[in-house]
C-alpha cells in the first residue's frame, strides 16, 4: 500500500468516487495466546453500505452466458422447463446487456454468441431453443468453458465495468472430457481471477454431482443451486439475475497477512489461496449486494514460541471493484498477546464469535460428510459429524441456533450409521450448508 493513499474513518479509500461504503470488522474469540501453542478464531464481518440508486441507463451492464445440458437424462419436463427459464431470463435483459447461449451433450453447440440483447437476438434464441432436444452424454466441462470463452471475447473487446457470469444448468455428471471436480473448480477460480467471469451452477434432480457443482460455484464467485423440481429452474434463474442487477461491489476479496509458519484454516465456505510463502492469503467472497453482510470465520493455530515473545499481529483488508476501478480498505491489525496458561484459560471467549465458529463447523461437517458418504467412506463421514458435534457443543448453551445445529448433526450421524443415505436428502443438506456458510440466500422459494 503506497504512503500517498488516504482513507476515511471507516477505512475506505478516499477519492475513490461513487460506490458503496465497505466495512471490515475483525472480532477475536480471545486476545490472549499461550507460549506453548493454541488455536484462536477470528470472525471477519464484511458489510456493504447503501449503494447509490442507478437508473437503467446508468446501471452496470450484464454479460451472461447460459450453458444448458441437453444430455439424454434432461428429456421431457426438464429440457422444456430449462428452455422456458432461459427465455424468461432473456426477456429481462435489455440492449444494455449482452447474452450468449451454449447447449451441450457429448458435443458443444453455441446457438448464440455473446452479443448485445436486441429484439432480433431474442427471436433468434427463441427459434434455436425450440429445436433443441435431449440426447447423448454430458461434456459438462467443455460446455461450461465454451460459455466462459464466449464472454471473454466480449470482455476482451472492452467491458471493464460490466458484470460477467456463466449460468451452468445440468442434471448429470461430467463424463466426457475433464471430469475431476478439483481440477474444474481450480479452473473456475483461475477464470474468475484473470477475467472477472463468475460461475453459478444449477443442479436439478438427484443424479448430478454436488461435489462438482458446489466447489465450481464457490471457486467461480457465484452460487450453487440445488433444484428439486424442474419448476424451480425458472425461479432461480430469474432471481439470480435480479441479484446480479443489484450487485454493488464486484469480486470482493478478504486479504490476510499473517506471520510465517502460522497455519490458517478458513472455516466458511469460501475458496482461500495462500501465496508461495503462506504469509499472504486471499479469500474470494464473490460479488456483493448493497447492504449485504458476510461472515468469514478463520481458525489460526499458533505454534509454540519461546518465552519473552510478547505479541503476534495479523492484518486484514478488503479489495473490490466498482465501475472497473479496484478499491481497498486500510489494513486492520488483529493483535494477540502472549500470556501464561492460567491467564489464557481464564479469559472468557466472545460468544458472538463462537456462534459463527460453531455454525461454520456444523456446515462444513455436513458438506464433508455428504462427500465421504457418496464415496462409500461411511466411517469417515460419521466421524466428521461426531467431531463437529464435540467442537460445537461447548458454545451451544448460549445459542439456540447452535442447539438446533447439534440436533441436525445428531440426526445426520444416526442416518449415516444406519446406512440411510437418501440422495435427495443428502443433496439438500449439502446445498443448505454451503448456502448458509457462504452467506447466500435460497432463491428457490423466496
Amino acid at each position: 500500500m503506497s504512503n500517498e493513499q488516504q482513507f476515511d474513518e471507516h477505512g475506505q479509500q478516499r477519492g475513490a468516487g461513487p460506490g458503496p461504503e465497505m466495512l471490515l470488522e475483525p472480532r477475536q474469540e480471545r486476545r490472549l495466546i499461550a507460549h506453548g501453542g493454541c488455536t484462536r478464531h477470528v470472525d471477519f464481518l464484511v458489510r456493504v453500505g447503501e449503494a447509490p440508486q442507478a437508473d437503467e441507463a446508468d446501471r452496470m451492464p450484464l454479460n451472461v452466458a447460459l450453458v444448458l445440458d441437453r444430455s439424454g437424462s434432461m428429456s421431457g419436463e426438464k429440457i422444456r422447463t430449462a428452455k422456458k427459464a432461459a427465455l424468461a431470463l432473456l426477456d429481462r435483459l435489455t440492449e444494455h446487456d449482452a447474452v450468449g447461449v451454449v447447449v451441450f451433450d457429448d458435443h458443444i453447440d453455441t446457438i448464440q454468441a455473446v452479443e448485445k440483447v436486441t429484439p432480433v437476438l431474442k427471436a433468434h434464441v427463441r427459434a434455436e431453443l425450440a429445436r433443441i432436444e435431449a440426447r447423448a452424454n454430458t461434456a459438462l466441462h467443455e460446455g461450461w468453458l465454451t460459455g466462459c470463452k464466449a464472454i471473454a471475447e466480449v470482455l476482451g473487446a472492452g467491458s471493464p465495468d460490466a458484470l460477467a457470469r456463466c449460468f451452468l444448468l445440468t442434471d448429470g455428471q461430467a463424463n466426457v472430457g475433464i471430469t475431476e471436480p478439483e481440477a474444474i473448480a481450480g479452473e473456475a477460480a483461475n477464470i474468475r481471477e484473470h477475467t472477472g467471469i463468475g460461475t453459478s451452477t444449477f443442479g436439478i434432480g438427484e443424479d448430478y454431482s454436488e461435489e462438482l457443482l458446489g466447489p465450481m460455484a464457490v471457486a467461480g464467485g457465484g452460487q450453487f443451486h440445488h433444484l428439486r423440481t424442474a419448476g424451480e429452474i425458472g425461479t432461480t434463474f430469474v432471481r439470480e439475475l435480479g441479484e446480479m442487477l443489484a450487485v454493488a461491489a464486484i469480486n470482493v476479496r478478504l486479504e490476510l497477512e499473517v506471520p510465517a509458519n502460522l497455519p490458517v484454516d478458513v472455516l466458511s465456505a469460501y475458496r482461500a489461496a495462500p501465496d508461495a510463502a503462506a504469509t499472504h492469503w486471499t479469500v474470494a467472497l464473490g460479488d456483493l449486494l448493497s447492504r449485504e453482510e458476510r461472515h468469514v470465520t478463520v481458525r489460526f493455530t499458533f505454534p509454540p514460541q519461546a518465552e519473552g515473545r510478547e505479541q503476534e499481529t495479523l492484518r486484514a483488508r478488503l479489495v473490490w471493484t466498482v465501475k472497473g476501478e479496484e478499491r481497498r480498505t486500510e489494513w486492520r491489525d488483529v493483535v494477540f498477546t502472549y500470556a501464561d496458561a492460567a491467564a489464557c484459560d481464564a479469559e472468557p471467549f466472545d460468544p458472538t464469535v463462537m456462534h459463527w465458529v460453531g455454525q461454520h463447523l456444523s456446515d462444513r461437517a455436513q458438506i464433508r460428510s455428504v462427500s465421504f458418504s457418496k464415496g462409500g467412506e461411511y466411517g469417515l463421514a460419521a466421524a466428521e459429524v461426531r467431531e463437529a458435534m464435540s467442537q460445537v457443543s461447548p458454545y451451544a448453551a448460549e445459542s439456540p441456533e447452535l442447539q438446533e445445529d447439534l440436533r441436525a448433526l445428531e440426526e445426520l450421524a444416526q442416518q449415516i450409521e444406519r446406512g440411510e443415505m437418501d440422495p435427495g436428502n443428502m443433496k439438500e443438506r449439502y446445498y443448505r450448508s454451503q448456502t448458509r456458510s457462504s452467506g447466500k440466500r435460497d432463491l428457490r422459494n423466496e
